[in-house]
């Protein structure tokens, strides 16, 4: 039974890049029962994928695949110990994923993965890459990780994505797991990179229709090329998608939004920003001479953030992407109501005698008149 460390840590490594904290391993001449009895646990169920106790790292025994349906899921598989580690290499998506490292840190590159780290080429090992359609959203998400450092698609491999999606194959896959592509670029750089090389597909109607009408100008907006490549989460940085939306006069976006997470089945945590941005964004963008108390108490409650200060926070960042010249005169007004205002709550009028909606109106009034005092002694 020999083991070699596969895919990504290696590919990372020889680009210079932040290795993954978890790395994989494949095992050739060996079987299920051998790794067991190692204590290894079994977690795949469509090919055997087990579980070191110790490291917690995936070793997956080596295999081949064979087509026998549509979409992605139409794979037959064949585990034995006969597969060899080339076999098993050949199934692999792109030539800088294919390369394995033996125990004594030789490498094994049968299909000169090393040879296009060099050139920044993404090339697929085999024409078995049109067979899994998955894989045209995975060389997308390959290519905006790597567009910081102009990585290019083969001519040969774009033919092969053509036949893909000339062939309706990228209906087959479910948005679910459409969307466990999307997570995975969001959490990195260069996302755009990635809806840009969808669109130069002509992959956008069968993936993400919903942003189908987008274009790739869109996808170099100002707002998302600076949320791609800053420091941001990957909440945010969808939620610059649609601040772009906004920023592009285009309506029915909340419909959008909405219709998106419906077929994507997303989180709410996704659609948060977005929502607030979209319910706030007239009072927050009105000239400076319009921040009244009033305006100002409006805004923090159309955020929801006297309950929830977090919400004002996530969303001056998000307009920080394309600051107006007064936007820090905004910002600071509204740090500074939300702060005068977060600790006159209701608990303060218990004793007043007033019931219902009289207590709700009487502390509106209380914060108003805090917050006017405030900005009349400010130098804001």
């Amino acid at each position: 039974m020999q083991i070699y460390l596969v895919g990504g840590a290696i590919r990372d490594r020889l680009l210079g890049l932040p290795t993954p904290y978890e790395q994989d391993w494949v095992v050739v001449n060996g079987t299920a029962d051998e790794l067991i009895n190692k204590g290894y646990i079994k977690v795949g169920k469509s090919f055997p994928v087990f579980i070191n106790p110790e490291s917690g790292e995936e070793y997956a025994l080596a295999r081949t695949e064979r087509k026998t349906g549509e979409g992605y899921h139409g794979f037959e598989f064949d585990a034995g110990p006969d597969v060899t580690l080339e076999e098993d290499l050949s199934r692999r998506d792109l030539t800088i994923n294919a390369i394995a490292e033996n125990q004594d840190g030789s490498l094994v590159d049968p299909f000169n993965g090393q040879k296009d780290i060099e050139n920044k080429t993404l090339r697929h090992v085999s024409d078995a890459f049109k067979e899994d359609p998955l894989r045209v959203l995975r060389i997308a998400r390959f290519k905006a990780k790597l567009s910081p450092l102009d990585f290019v698609i083969a001519a040969e491999t774009k033919t092969l994505i053509n036949e893909i999606v000339d062939r309706g194959e990228l209906s087959s896959l479910v948005p679910e797991r459409t969307w466990l592509e999307t997570e995975k670029v969001l959490k990195g750089v260069g996302f755009n990179e990635y809806f840009k090389t969808l669109i130069e597909f002509k992959a956008l109607d069968d993936t993400y229709p919903d942003l189908a009408d987008l274009d790739v100008d869109f996808f170099s907006h100002p707002i998302i090329q600076k949320a791609a490549y800053e420091d941001h989460s990957k909440q945010f940085r969808f939620a610059s998608i649609f601040y772009a939306l906004i920023k592009k006069g285009k309506t029915n976006i909340k419909d959008k939004l909405e219709s998106m997470q419906h077929n994507m089945r997303f989180s709410n945590a996704y659609k948060d920003i977005p929502i607030l941005l979209i319910n706030s964004f007239d009072l927050i963008q009105s000239d400076l001479s319009d921040y009244s108390a009033e305006h100002l108490l409006t805004i923090l409650e159309k955020l929801d953030a006297i309950r929830r200060p977090k919400n004002l926070e996530e969303i001056l960042n998000l307009l920080l992407l394309d600051a107006d010249d007064h936007f820090m005169q905004k910002k600071n007004l509204l740090q500074l109501s939300l702060n005068l205002v977060k600790n006159i709550k209701i608990n303060n009028l218990k004793e007043s005698g007033l019931e219902g909606s009289e207590i709700a109106n009487k502390l509106r009034e209380i914060r108003l008149i805090a917050i006017t005092k405030e900005i009349e002694n400010s130098n804001i």
